[in-house]
């Protein structure tokens, strides 16, 4: 660690150059007489450019500089200073102007020459940036669990006033949940960032997806969703699904499903085509179901969609701007 020449280098200079931290010296009058190399790499100015010059001018802040200097000025005084001996958050400036939080500690020695004080410094970027990291994910956090506690009370009300008794009510119900919780499954995997649509299609489908009786087939390029489309793609995905199985294709041994998907200049568009069970009509009224698809292609995804009742059986075709 480079030092004045005043300042005893053999015995002060040998003990902080193995300092892990940012070490600055700073004579009474406030001008520099040490730093050491991790002093030089976190705030960019070498001890030859620095030597002599005032400490306040350097990494000090313009807004905190005149505290500094007030705060040596009663310390020289008074013997008494509001920061010597202490741990404390502040932040720093580096030479190219940008600030950077850093943890301070000051001491005052008078064992190595003239009385220096002595400054440790430890950037604490990384640290700062994890804990606003863990705040935004708890918050983040939160606002999904209200977001899910809301609609999982929507879906109970809905189904509840859809359903003509409790058996109805039960497996409609527990199939929405279970569709939920796939969802949330693959995109706990994608840790809540995008999650791919493939897996999704696959999960609600399952069992029929392949050949034989009642089949399903999944074709599209790979994309991933936000957790906000992934999981309005989920339900809607569901109820298709669920419809199909009670009154559409894979309610027939000949019935088929074609799910498929293709992107144009960012949007996706989505088709579920149905075949096999005949000549199909709309329903007379609009379920549940019906209204939440609505919903969410309205509100969530923010894009499009159209039934249409052809002689071999439905088509819904989805289209929406991936986030």
């Amino acid at each position: 660690m480079p030092l004045a020449p005043d300042i005893d280098t053999v015995q002060f200079g040998a003990i902080l150059k193995t300092a892990l931290d940012a070490v600055v010296v700073m004579r009474e009058d406030g001008t520099v007489a040490g730093w050491n190399d991790v002093a030089a790499r976190t705030f960019g100015w070498t001890f030859a450019e620095v030597k002599g010059r005032r400490m306040s001018e350097l990494i000090i802040p313009e807004r905190y500089r005149q505290a500094h200097e007030d705060g040596l000025a009663r310390l020289l005084a008074t013997g008494e200073g509001r920061v010597l001996d202490r741990h404390i958050d502040i932040e720093a400036i580096h030479r190219s102007g940008r600030e950077l939080p850093v943890e301070l500690s000051i001491t005052r020695a008078t064992e190595f020459g003239e009385p220096v004080f002595l400054g440790f410094l430890r950037d604490i970027s990384e640290r700062r940036e994890h804990e606003r990291r863990q705040a935004m994910l708890v918050a983040e956090l939160n606002h999904r669990v209200k977001n899910l506690l809301g609609v999982v009370g929507a879906v109970a009300h809905q189904t509840a006033r859809s359903s003509a008794s409790l058996d109805a009510f039960t497996p409609a119900f527990t199939g929405r949940l279970e569709s939920l919780g796939r969802a949330h499954e693959i995109l706990t995997a994608a840790t809540w960032d995008r999650a791919p649509l493939r897996p999704l299609a696959e999960a609600v489908l399952g069992s029929f997806i392949g050949t034989g009786d009642a089949c399903a087939t999944v074709i599209g390029l790979e994309v991933t969703l936000s957790p906000r489309q992934f999981l309005s793609v989920s339900m809607i995905l569901h109820e298709l699904t669920t419809n199909a199985l009670k009154y559409g294709a894979l309610a027939s041994p000949e019935g088929r499903v074609a799910l498929r998907w293709e992107i144009e200049r960012e949007r996706l568009t989505l088709s579920w085509r149905e075949t096999g069970p005949g000549p199909v009509a709309a329903p007379a009224r609009e379920g549940f179901g019906s209204r939440m698809i609505a919903l969410n292609v309205r509100h969530d995804l923010r894009g499009t969609a159209e039934s249409r009742w052809l002689p071999a059986g439905l088509e819904f075709i989805l289209a929406f701007a991936l986030d």
